[in-house]
């Protein structure tokens, strides 16, 4: 399985749900497919989880989704423990596993995924009951539908070949820098809970 195929899913998914992305390649096939002012790019490792899950705690009438990569979640496993502490119902980590530190070398480095750590069994350890590993993209596309639809948390590891670094132009981009993405993002949030607004789309 391809990570820009579960991109592909996620993207038709989202519509307008806030994303925290980690560093890697996950970031630019949002970024020409479903770029939206709610998206932090590029957050570093290991905070894109403890940023989701503060967005998640601050605006709990909307999902929020963390995009991580198995060497960005192992860097602080213990993040886990606090997701599953306050059960948090509208949170969904998405863990793609390479086992490999791609994006910052030339992949030879492995990470411990590929040396016997498994992902989902930390999550139900720590108490997220709603972890589970996919293999192939119809496995992937149910568990991203079910954690839309239904409470979570949700932990999917979505197990994933290196393919998409050739398939990844070198030329991508993102819109925004790091830094204006975060201001962007503040400004979409705060002018989508203002009361001036009319309805509130917190529900959607």
């Amino acid at each position: 399985m391809n990570r820009i195929e579960v991109l592909e899913v996620l993207a038709e998914l989202r519509r307008g749900v806030p994303l925290v992305i980690g560093p890697g390649l996950a970031n630019y096939p949002i970024a020409s497919s479903a770029d939206d002012p709610l998206t932090l790019y590029n957050m570093d490792m290991p905070y894109v989880t403890p940023m989701a899950l503060g967005i998640a705690l601050g605006w709990p009438e909307r999902r929020v989704v963390a995009v991580e990569g198995d060497g960005s979640l192992l860097a602080g496993p213990g993040v886990l423990s606090t997701v599953s502490r306050y059960q948090v119902e509208n949170l969904i980590v998405l863990v793609f596993d390479n086992g490999a530190y791609l994006t910052t070398g030339s992949g030879r480095a492995t990470t411990p995924t590929s040396h016997g750590t498994a992902i989902e069994q930390l999550g139900r350890a720590a108490g997220i009951s709603h972890s589970c590993t996919v293999a192939d993209l119809p496995a992937a596309r149910d568990a991203l539908l079910r954690a839309f639809q239904q409470p979570g948390p949700w932990l999917i590891i979505a197990k994933v070949d290196t393919s998409d670094r050739e398939r990844t132009s070198q030329n991508a981009s993102i819109p925004v820098a790091v830094y204006e993405a975060s201001l962007r993002f503040h400004r979409a949030a705060q002018e989508q809970r203002s009361p001036a607004s009319g309805a509130s789309p917190l529900s959607a």
